[in-house]
């Protein structure tokens, strides 16, 4: 392999963006690819990115790591996310890369999360030279599922998580030019900190779906997209509703990966199985990006994993479950199947007769059991025992079960509701029983009740509503002899924000209204499938090292307090001896809320990020408290940046921001 540093490409307003750029040692123009996200190739994802364009070299693909404007060593201001201006500069850079004398013109893009999101907008941009993507746990729709608002409630804990994260993130410095003074240099770095706001500000203020938001969602207008798109999904990742919502929308070719996983990798899938997803990133971009008139088709259309039943006390290392394929999916779905609830917490696939009203008990704090909304690995904050939070529920159980039942897609309840007004939370959850009595959580969704007729312009609520309550994506086999439960409850505490409101929800059950959960079953066609290739178990990353650091998900109950939440910690570390870099990243975050008190929801969180590397070693941590009142969310975030011991830059922003409906 062939390895350029520091490459620089120009953007349309006359910054510079840096990039690396891996080719085949060998002489020939090959098919690039390109990977462009805000995580710093020169330290923070060094090791993963030498892995990547290593293994790519070897199957004859160049492969080019973009920092985005603003972030490692690129030029520029990170205002935000996924602003206009950073969509523009992948479409300079792909323009940029089939004029380079190693390409052959013909250009692909990846990535896992930012980058997964950054190859589907640049793909709705229609760059002339790109053949194909392949998002990894990505979304379509950065208001309805991301990381920001859940079924038009804000979401909680991730306040403490991300947003902290990317600031301190985007306050280490560039790498120090040869010939720029130290005085210089420095300069250069404390003018972008100063200049980088923190992106949860503007978050918390776009409460409601618009223009914001459309920047940079794929919906409504899929067909911008006309590239093949490779998609995966995992079914503990928060973007695998969105995921499989893009395959069933393009009009372009499309192949499907869905498996068990939670935010990382295939190859190294934590829950297991793995799958052999780089070896088949290369078949992908060598059917789309390679000079053969007609490769050979390299697998199904359609690959999804059915997980299974297993004891939830402590997270297996490798879920059950099988693997199946289909090339009907979506246009020949499964028959979905109906479960009612009943009166008598029973459920059935025959309707409710009687009318009657169920009342869903309030508890602010329900919720703790459900787990982290995109847990980051290592394997902690998957979903614990429900038994504590369908305490806490109106449950509705189905008697054990004859037959499998297979699950494969969005599950949908439709409900009728009774609330006094102007708002409240519902949330749904499907949950699979064991002959025990444990209770594993299969998906769940939320809806905040003003936004039940849509997300633009949400409105109060004053009385009964019909209402839709849209599930998380999953693939799921009830085994024969357990139980389906339907659990709905009044908040998903700390997933999302709850309302101002201690008046509860009731179900109203009547004969001629929906009160039921639709379960979308297996396509007609699946069949047994048997993943193909060898997993990429340990890539050569050219002599730099990870190290996982201790992680923590403790759910906690204070008696004397009167609070339940969620303390959290998690970490890790890089180093390469032969660079004389090492860089580490801790994070700790937490989320309680009184047993009886909406208003009383508290968030605090913590990241930090030490970087050495010959001649400067930094600190930078960013500290984050965010609370509400009935009409407002405050938040109070701090920035410290250290450089060699001595402080260098400190800024707080505090303030307040109206509650619309939320």
């Amino acid at each position: 392999m062939l390895f350029e540093h520091d490459v620089g490409v120009a953007t349309y307003d006359g910054l510079r963006l840096s990039c690396d750029v891996y080719r085949p040692n060998r002489p020939g123009r090959f098919p690039a690819v390109l990977e462009h996200i805000p995580y710093r190739k020169d330290d923070l994802e060094a090791s993963g990115d030498r892995a990547t364009g290593i293994y790519m070299a070897q199957h004859g693909f160049v492969t080019v790591r973009l920092d985005v404007r603003g972030s490692g060593n690129s030029e520029g201001i990170a205002f935000d996310e996924y602003t206009p201006e950073e969509q523009q500069d992948g479409f300079r850079t792909v323009a940029w890369m089939a004029e380079q004398p190693w390409c052959t013109g013909k250009i692909g893009s990846w990535g896992i999360s930012y980058g997964g999101f950054a190859c589907i907008q640049l793909a709705a941009l229609q760059p002339p030279a790109l053949a194909a993507i392949a998002p990894i746990y990505a979304t379509d729709d950065r208001y309805t599922d991301d990381m920001h608002f859940s079924g038009g409630a804000l979401c909680a804990l991730e306040l403490a998580h991300y947003p902290l994260r990317i600031l301190a993130l985007n306050a280490l410095p560039p790498t120090r030019g040869p010939d720029e003074s130290d005085a210089v240099f420095r300069e250069r770095w404390l003018a972008r900190v100063e200049a980088t706001p923190p992106w949860i500000v503007r978050w918390l203020r776009e409460q409601h779906d618009g223009p914001y938001w459309r920047n940079g969602s794929l919906r409504p207008d899929p067909s911008r997209i006309r590239c093949p798109v490779m998609i995966v999904a995992g079914w503990r990742d928060g973007y695998r509703t969105a995921m499989l919502r893009l395959a069933g929308s393009l009009s372009s070719q499309w192949q499907l990966l869905a498996g068990p996983w939670m935010h990382k990798m295939p190859d190294v899938g934590i829950p297991g199985p793995c799958y052999p997803f780089m070896a088949e990133l290369v078949q992908w971009f060598r059917l789309h990006l390679g000079d053969e008139p007609s490769p050979p088709k390299t697998r199904p259309r359609t690959v999804f994993f059915l997980t299974e039943f297993d004891p939830p006390s402590r997270p297996p290392s490798e879920v059950s479950g099988d693997w199946y394929s289909s090339e009907g999916w979506p246009e020949r779905a499964g028959a979905t199947t109906s479960w009612h609830l009943g009166a008598d917490g029973q459920l059935s696939q025959s309707p409710h007769t009687g009318s009657s009203k169920v009342p869903v008990p309030f508890a602010p704090s329900v919720g703790t059991a459900s787990g982290n909304w995109c847990p980051p690995p290592p394997g902690h904050g998957l979903p614990a025992d429900q038994r504590s939070d369908d305490a806490r529920s109106a449950t509705f159980t189905s008697a054990p079960l004859s037959e499998p039942v297979d699950v494969f897609g969005q599950p949908v309840a439709r409900l009728r509701v009774e609330h006094p007004g102007a708002s409240a939370l519902v949330c749904v959850k499907l949950s699979d029983v064991s002959t025990g009595g444990e209770v594993q959580l299969v998906t769940s969704g939320v809806l905040n009740l003003a936004h039940r007729d849509g997300h633009e312009r949400p409105a109060p609520l004053e009385g009964a509503a019909d209402i839709i309550v849209l599930l998380q994506a999953t693939g799921w086999r009830f085994r024969a002899g357990h139980r389906i439960r339907i659990a709905v409850a009044d908040n998903d505490w700390p997933t999302v924000w709850p309302l101002p409101t201690n008046d509860p929800i009731v179900l109203l059950l009547e004969p001629e209204v929906a009160a039921r959960v639709d379960l979308p079953g297996i396509p007609p066609d699946a069949t047994a499938f048997e993943p193909p290739g060898e997993l990429l178990d340990a890539p050569d990353q050219a002599g730099w090292t990870n190290k996982g650091g201790s992680s923590t998900w403790n759910i906690v109950t204070d008696s004397m307090a009167g609070t339940t939440g969620i303390e959290a910690s998690d970490g890790w570390s890089t180093r390469s001896s032969q660079e004389g870099v090492f860089a580490s990243e801790s994070r700790r975050y937490q989320a309680f809320i009184g047993e009886s008190d909406p208003l009383s929801a508290d968030v605090k969180g913590k990241a930090t990020f030490h970087l050495d590397r010959p001649g400067l070693s930094v600190r930078s941590t960013a500290r984050g408290r965010f609370r509400s009142t009935a009409d407002a969310f405050s938040y109070d975030v701090t920035l410290d940046v250290r450089a060699d011991g001595q402080p260098v830059h400190r800024r707080r922003w505090r303030g307040e921001v109206p509650r619309r409906l939320c």
